[in-house]
């Protein structure tokens, strides 16, 4: 028994809320103590399910319990059984099939069901089963129709898994009582019971007490006499599912030969393990040689039963004896021994049409074997040394010591081949016999597996769909992909505890049929081809619609349960962005106070719009910032990645999201209400003023850092572009103020820095200051002014320097003549410049920001390098300075005296 959980960790799942009989329970569950949240979480769930469905407490809680004592009785696979998963985690992923939940200890029956599951003709008929008679079904007619229920869901839910308990519980006996859940643990007679009163159902008759009959069934688990009913060869279950068996006794009575022949219907055809493969085991089945047969006269005789099969089934089943019965122990022993099959075996051998061929063929090959025997016998002395240990061995460890030998080694080896040889030869020559005995082919579908002990263990299927050549693991609530190599790894039994127990053939042209079209898809309803299959077009329009139904009712409860843990989420989040905005904003405004100079903060989208409302004075933009912030902390939380603007948000979510904020924040905290239609169309308006403040911002970047390092040719094609967007601007705008600014700055610079005598004279400066110039970005009453004052610069360069080519730049300048080469190289930004503007832009994500501390990286450069600016070049500012609070204009003498 399990050691208690410990107060303290008692007392600390207490303090979280859970009842101590729900601490227990998962405590008594789990593997490991880190697996305990989620136990915790997941019975909480399901006890909350229990509470609001009253009518179903009783048996939701029992279901519970099932599985709680399933898991418990089967620790070493518990994790097969009892599995916890969220609400995401219920939704079945595209074109992989629907599983079945596991209500106790029935895995065995889900792989069956699954492996009826694949038999189309068998689901068309479920599918299309109409009840005769109305109100109240028996129960055979109502275990169909709960079948069929759970064949729909299986064919279109969007559900991972269908719950099989309204199918398992309306399965009963001969004498109409239910089997009871987890009771049950032989396949054999479970199955039997099964298709006895699905057969009864589809036939649509009652069971009366004169259709029971004793009939023996030896089966893994159940030693003794069962009673079950005779299942009616001609019904469909018949058909499907069932091989017709030709009895022959054969034997000696008063010195006459007797023979006795009946016939009876096999669901599963028993193999013995001792004969290690398939087709030995189906031979040791179809003849049985009895040595002591006691006749009617009581004389011990030589007799031969021969179960010969009638004609060729759709399906061909076979159980493998794997468990036994040890007096000694009083108790059933599973055995592991390897046992093999082919994915294709025939038929033919086996059909009473051909039993004397075949009887013909066994003696024949009976020799062969004999001889087979005998050189397999020899290759074992031949090979065994004194206590057993291989002469090869030996032999390799005498070489490495004498360092000799090796012509007897190499002799040893070859005797070995020889004899290996003759083995393969007279296998090949065995098998050759049954040539012409290949007409029923057969192919291999489904494996149930068993992992465990006679008792005890767990079952999967491994199932192949021939339409999508692959096979699939079937293991309760998990599906998935299998390789061939696993498949069969698991199925021959290398693996101590794993091994095949039930085997299903379907005949060729059975699967040739399937083969056809496309059978199964597994297409969940939001795809394309959703129900555009066989299995689709079995479902008449009611099913279709029942379908539509749960689906839609399915994914509304996904989406509320997700909604109702991301808005949890969010309220987390939320907080933390909150506190982070405010905080950060007062960090850097606190930091900037003293200029008089600045642009709005550029950190993100919220403290953006936070120094946009201090700007204006007012709070109008409050409510935006709250939502702006909850679109954020929603787009991390949410599992698509989605946020809460540019999406059609459920009003529900809205509400209950208003209702939670109400009950964690304040007024200061929380946004006051839902966005009217004006704080949308400002937050459209705010959105793109952000993306265009960052491209402008990128843009004044760039030209500072060009102007600082003295690239005037550069500076003069960013300074048009910048001008370009910064016109468009209010007035008041900090980058329309700086552009203006530029406007005058710039080419006082680039002019009054080639005045002075020993001064260098750039003259491609000049020219694309004329180009630029030309473009008169910021004309106003003062536009004159400036023109002749830089005409007067211009005199002043040509005066010094005696240059004749600046005076053709004064003339174009005072004309305003554009030049087209000049005007190019001023129009288009080189790449290195485009570069670094999309580089910086891609700093400022307006959804995806984080609440981590980060560099401001344009706010920083805009604030710093204006200062940079102010220092490199004070002599020309001190210009400027003295050009506007002049009336008049500027000398050269004036202009040199300021410059030195």
């Amino acid at each position: 028994m399990k050691t208690q959980i410990n107060q303290k960790l008692l007392d600390q799942y207490a303090q979280m809320g859970f009842s101590l009989e729900l601490i227990n329970m998962a405590w008594e569950i789990i593997n490991m103590e880190s697996e305990m949240m989620d136990t915790l979480l997941t019975l909480s769930i399901q006890n909350q399910k229990v509470q609001i469905k009253q009518d179903n407490q009783d048996e939701e809680i029992l279901i519970t319990q099932a599985l709680v004592d399933s898991y418990q009785t089967n620790q070493q696979i518990g994790s097969h059984i009892f599995e916890l998963v969220s609400p995401e985690q219920k939704k079945r992923v595209d074109r992989i099939p629907c599983r079945l939940k596991n209500i106790g200890n029935t895995c065995y029956f889900n792989s069956l069901l699954q492996t009826y599951f694949f038999n189309s003709q068998f689901v068309k008929t479920i599918i299309t089963f109409q009840p005769q008679q109305q109100g109240k079904q028996n129960k055979s007619i109502q275990l169909v129709l709960n079948l069929q229920n759970l064949f729909i869901k299986m064919i279109g839910s969007d559900q991972k898994y269908a719950d099989p308990s309204e199918v398992v519980k309306s399965i009963c006996d001969d004498f109409g009582n239910v089997l009871p859940i987890g009771d049950q643990q032989d396949v054999g007679e479970f199955n039997h019971y099964f298709l006895s009163r699905i057969g009864e159902g589809l036939a649509q008759i009652e069971r009366k007490s004169k259709n029971i009959v004793d009939s023996q069934i030896y089966t893994s688990s159940s030693i003794f006499k069962q009673k079950s009913s005779i299942i009616n060869e001609e019904d469909i279950v018949s058909q499907l599912f069932l091989c017709k068996i030709f009895h022959q006794f054969q034997f000696e009575q008063g010195g006459y030969q007797q023979i006795r022949e009946s016939t009876e219907l096999f669901n599963f055809i028993p193999l013995d393990l001792k004969d290690g493969n398939l087709y030995d085991s189906f031979d040791s089945f179809v003849v049985n040689n009895i040595d002591d047969f006691k006749n009617d006269f009581n004389e011990i005789v030589q007799a031969v039963k021969y179960n010969w099969i009638q004609s060729p089934p759709q399906k061909l089943s076979f159980q493998i004896q794997r468990v036994t019965y040890c007096k000694q122990k009083n108790e059933l022993i599973k055995q592991n021994d390897e046992f093999t099959f082919d994915e294709e075996i025939y038929l033919d051998r086996f059909l009473i049409e051909n039993r004397e061929k075949y009887l013909n063929i066994r003696n024949q090959n009976k020799e062969l074997k004999i001889k087979q025997k005998k050189i397999q016998l020899s290759q074992q002395q031949l090979t065994k040394f004194n206590d057993g240990k291989d002469l090869q061995d030996v032999i390799v460890d005498v070489i490495q010591f004498l360092q000799m030998q090796n012509k007897l080694f190499n002799n040893l080896q070859l005797k070995k081949q020889s004899l290996q040889k003759l083995i393969d030869e007279l296998e090949i020559k065995i098998q050759s016999n049954y040539n012409d005995l290949k007409k029923h082919k057969y192919l291999l579908q489904s494996i149930l597996i068993h992992d465990g002990q006679a008792n005890s263990g767990h079952f999967y299927t491994y199932i192949k769909d021939f339409g999508f050549d692959k096979w699939f693991k079937f293991n309760d609530m998990n599906v998935n992909v299998e390789t061939k190599q696993k498949v069969f790894q698991d199925a021959f039994g290398m693996q101590n505890g794993i091994n095949a127990y039930l085997l299903i053939y379907n005949r060729l042209d059975i699967v040739k049929q399937e083969l056809q079209s496309q059978m199964r898809t597994y297409r969940i309803s939001s795809e394309n081809q959703y129900l555009n299959d066989i299995y689709g077009s079995y479902l008449n329009q009611k099913q279709k619609e029942q379908l539509v139904k749960e689906n839609k009712l399915f994914l509304n409860e996904i989406n509320q349960q997700i909604s109702l843990r991301v808005i949890d989420q969010l309220i987390e989040c939320y907080s933390i962005r909150f506190e982070f905005i405010n905080e950060q904003y007062r960090i850097i405004s606190s930091s900037v106070q003293s200029e008089t100079f600045k642009p709005l903060i550029t950190l993100n989208f919220p403290i953006f719009i936070k120094s946009k409302m201090a700007i204006l004075g007012q709070d109008n933009y409050e409510n935006i910032l709250k939502w702006v912030i909850i679109d954020s902390a929603l787009r991390e939380v949410n599992p698509d990645k989605s946020g809460y603007f540019g999406l059609q948000i459920n009003k529900n979510f809205e509400n209950y999201l208003i209702d939670k904020f109400k009950d964690k924040f304040n007024e200061f905290k929380r946004p006051s209400r839902f966005l009217s239609l004006k704080e949308q169309d400002d937050f459209h308006l705010l959105f793109q003023e952000y993306i265009q403040y960052i491209a402008i911002a990128s843009l004044a970047s760039i030209l500072f850092d060009n102007l600082l390092q003295q690239h005037f040719s550069n500076s003069l094609s960013v300074l048009h572009h910048f001008s370009l967007l910064a016109k468009q601007l209010d007035s008041q705008n900090y980058f329309y103020k700086l552009a203006q600014n530029f406007q005058r700055l710039i080419p006082i610079i680039i002019i009054c820095k080639m005045i002075p005598f020993q001064a260098i004279v750039n003259l491609q400066e000049l020219q694309l200051l004329q180009a630029y110039l030309s473009f008169q970005h910021f004309k106003d009453h003062q536009t004159y002014f400036w023109e002749t004052q830089t005409s007067i610069m211009m005199n002043a360069v040509n005066e010094n320097h005696n240059e004749p080519q600046i005076q053709n730049i004064i003339n174009k300048f005072e004309k305003n003549i554009k030049d087209p080469n000049f005007i190019k190289k001023i129009e288009v930004l080189n790449d290195d410049i485009s570069t670094q503007q999309t580089t910086l832009s891609n700093n400022y994500d307006i959804y995806q920001w984080i609440p981590n501390i980060k560099k401001d990286i344009l706010f920083d450069k805009l604030i710093n390098s204006y200062n940079n600016l102010k220092a490199k070049f004070a002599k020309f500012i001190k210009i400027q300075k003295a050009i506007q609070e002049s009336s008049n204009l500027l000398m050269k003498q004036e202009i040199e005296d300021l410059i030195v």
